[in-house]
């Protein structure tokens, strides 16, 4: 009655709220309390636009491959290496009582292996423009194909793949979408930063994350750290 308290409803007014604040809970430590803030919030919205991106991209490659009745080269693959390493550690930090932080850097190395695919093929492309000799190399779809498969197996535990149901007599959030959209995400690069510095941490390797966290400080961003939980990123 006295207005000092926050429901789920007026924190996560849209679907992107929902499924954002949903990652902020399932992503931390479930022994620590939970830092709900708009900045963490924030960090949270822009972790699953990153991986929605991603998804989205695989999914179009391997269906336009179909369409084109491509087929990967059959070589060993360093993108399917990735996932079978970082399956392994996802396994091994959730049987670590829930080890959820750690959880969410596997997912994000996965992630970054699959964006540094699209971006060498992007780039050779470029560099390959005008030259009608250059060879744009493909896809590497068996890679790609086992990132797929690697979120579908986490979402199993993650839970984030999904449409939110409206309630009743709601209307369309398009309109809150479209400007959550021209928010200042944090950058993929500072993203990246953050995973690698967490995981430094973890490996006890001080040195790496306090130059990782001069890294982030330098690109316009702070990192604090959350015990038990996601460090919180925000803009200077």
């Amino acid at each position: 009655s006295k207005g000092n308290f926050l429901t789920l409803r007026t924190a996560c007014p849209t679907s992107d709220d929902v499924r954002a604040y949903r990652y902020l809970v399932v992503s931390s430590q479930y022994r620590n309390p939970l830092s709900f803030t708009d900045a963490a919030l924030g960090a949270a919205k822009g972790a699953l636009k990153r991986l929605d991106r991603v998804k989205v991209m695989i999914e179009e490659a391997l269906s336009q491959a179909e369409k084109d009745k491509l087929d990967s080269d059959g070589g060993d693959s360093d993108i399917v290496a990735t996932v079978e390493k970082e399956l392994a550690n996802f396994e091994v930090a959730i049987a670590d009582d829930l080890s959820m932080p750690r959880a969410s850097a596997s997912l994000f190395s996965i992630v970054k292996s699959a964006e540094k695919e699209f971006k060498r093929v992007a780039k050779a492309a470029k560099d390959a423009d005008g030259h009608e000799s250059a060879v744009v190399p493909p896809l590497d779809l068996i890679g790609l194909k086992s990132v797929l498969g690697a979120l579908d197996k986490m979402d199993q535990v993650f839970g984030i793949y999904y449409d939110v149901p409206k309630a009743k007599g709601e209307g369309s959030d398009d309109d809150e979408s479209a400007s959550d959209d021209e928010e200042a995400a944090v950058p993929t690069e500072v993203m990246d930063l953050v995973v690698q510095r967490s995981a430094a941490k973890d490996s006890k390797d001080w040195e790496l994350a306090d130059s990782l966290r001069a890294k982030i400080t330098e690109l316009g961003f702070s990192v604090k750290d959350v015990k038990g939980g996601d460090p919180i990123v925000s803009k200077n």
